[in-house]
């Protein structure tokens, strides 16, 4: 009998509060510091070294877990007492759900896709939830009506089966992503299903792309600001003649509050009910600029829908 295969046991909902700074490696265009983006679609992303990474810092001191179950779930390095060992679990990257887009009749709306629709449920373990694209023009929702996202003018229509009450549909299964009502998220709760907008593909990485918030940011040091340059300080600090007295300024990219994530977690069934402790952590704080309030996100822990061996 062969070694049983890894499987879905859950996902973590990752909801930021604050901007979120996942940096990537190099500048793009006028941004010095973009985030970092799925190559094949521009969707920004938590890399799954960073969660894992997050995770393992927050959990190493949980005394429900103690050293052998951190060890266990996040594996053992070099500097650990114990030999090298991989961990149990496989952390998958934190993949865009619904994105927060300046609109109409509301500050904002959270937008998502077909397309980014079937890769989240299928990451929960949900088969049975099926989106159709959208007419051009149009976005399915709640209830009917115009709504201008950024420049972008949709005309809504009602999708009764995705929006439905019940327990089995798409809009219920992606309010499970969300913190609970009694850590704070009862109006967040309630507006969602109302504000929640299915656009088509194409829309959807427009708006990704204009909704991601780009800052600009001032550095201050010794040679003095923006406007108020001191090279007399360039020549006290023994910089070269050719140095850059004008490099105080610099732009970051960031992803806004309000946006929700999803990383599948895979390991092998038995292993489901240890893993289950990391529900235990309600807040996360991700990426970079922690100084400055960056990444501040909220963790929920949703089991998979199919916990049986593949």
């Amino acid at each position: 009998m062969g070694r049983p295969t890894m499987i879905a046991i859950g996902a973590i909902g990752l909801y930021t509060e604050t901007p979120l700074h996942c940096g990537a490696e190099s500048a793009t265009g006028y941004v010095d510091l973009p985030v970092q983006r799925e190559r094949h679609t521009g969707y920004p992303l938590i890399p799954g070294s960073t969660i894992k990474g997050v995770l393992r810092d927050e959990m190493k001191d949980d005394d429900r877990l103690g050293k052998d179950g951190v060890r266990r779930i996040f594996g053992a390095d070099s500097t650990d007492e114990n030999a090298p060992s991989p961990g149990i679990v496989s952390f998958g990257d934190g993949l865009l759900v619904a994105f927060p887009v300046r609109s109409s009749g509301a500050p904002f709306h959270w937008v998502t896709c077909p397309f980014v629709l079937e890769r989240v449920f299928r990451a929960m373990g949900v088969t049975e939830v099926e989106v159709k694209e959208p007419e051009k023009g149009t976005a399915w929702a709640k209830s009917g009506g115009e709504v201008l996202l950024e420049e972008i003018r949709l005309d809504r229509k009602p999708e009764a089966g995705f929006f439905a009450d019940s327990e089995e549909s798409g809009v219920v299964r992606l309010l499970g992503l969300l913190p609970p009502q009694d850590r704070g998220f009862a109006y967040t709760r309630r507006i969602f299903p109302e504000r929640l907008l299915i656009v088509r593909d194409a829309d959807f990485k427009e708006l990704v792309e204009i909704g991601t918030e780009v800052l600009t940011r001032i550095k201050l040091n010794d040679l003095g600001t923006t406007t108020d340059i001191k090279p007399e300080r360039a020549k006290e600090l023994g910089l070269p003649e050719d140095a850059d007295l004008q490099g105080n300024l610099f732009v970051e990219e960031v992803v806004p509050p309000e946006t929700l994530f999803l990383c599948a977690l895979r390991a092998h069934a038995e292993h489901g009910p240890l893993v289950e402790q990391l529900e235990t952590l309600p807040v996360l704080r991700v990426g970079g600029d922690e100084t400055i309030g960056r990444g501040l996100s909220h963790l929920t822990w949703v089991p998979s829908g199919r916990l049986e061996e593949g």
